[in-house]
């Protein structure tokens, strides 16, 4: 009786996150492990590859994540800072400076700059356009990259859906 009442459980909690059963966990195709809540999921721990998938942004292998947190619901929202080490460092910035634009003098951040140097914010939330040709129409970014005496780059990424 107990092995009948047992092996449902032990499925239970093995599958639930993955089928979606609130306040219970799954990990990711690309390593981060998140919980579903009643409305989406969330994940504390964000790994590289899920950042790079959701915020559609070039980051080398070996990166760093530094902090990280991902709110999924009918909405999205991605805040990630990472570190890249300094030989990877200019070739991340050029692709960034591609991907996300050129820096907007005075802009804000949410990013802590204290001890970075070549502080760059780039973001879209000022920019009112019906005109869908860009590859953020739907979705606010707040990127910010600064260097760190040692030579690697610290990027803050702020992203979520309109």
């Amino acid at each position: 009786m107990i092995v009948l009442v047992a092996i449902p459980l032990v499925i239970l909690s093995r599958y639930a996150g993955g089928w979606g059963v609130p306040y219970f966990s799954f990990n990711t195709d690309r390593g981060s492990t998140c919980t579903n809540d009643l409305t989406g999921y969330h994940c504390d721990t964000v790994s590289v590859s899920d950042i790079q998938w959701w915020g559609d942004i070039k980051l080398p292998s070996e990166t760093t994540v530094l902090s990280s947190h991902y709110k999924s619901t009918s909405d999205f929202t991605l805040d990630a800072v990472v570190a890249v080490p300094k030989k990877d460092a200019s070739q991340t910035l050029k692709s960034t400076n591609k991907t996300f634009g050129s820096c907007q003098a005075d802009h804000p951040t949410q990013l802590d700059t204290i001890g970075l140097k070549k502080v760059c914010v780039r973001a879209n939330d000022a920019t009112i356009s019906s005109d869908r040709s860009g590859p953020f129409a739907d979705t606010l970014y707040e990127i910010t990259t600064g260097a760190r005496s040692d030579g690697s780059l610290i990027i803050g990424i702020h992203e979520e859906s309109r």
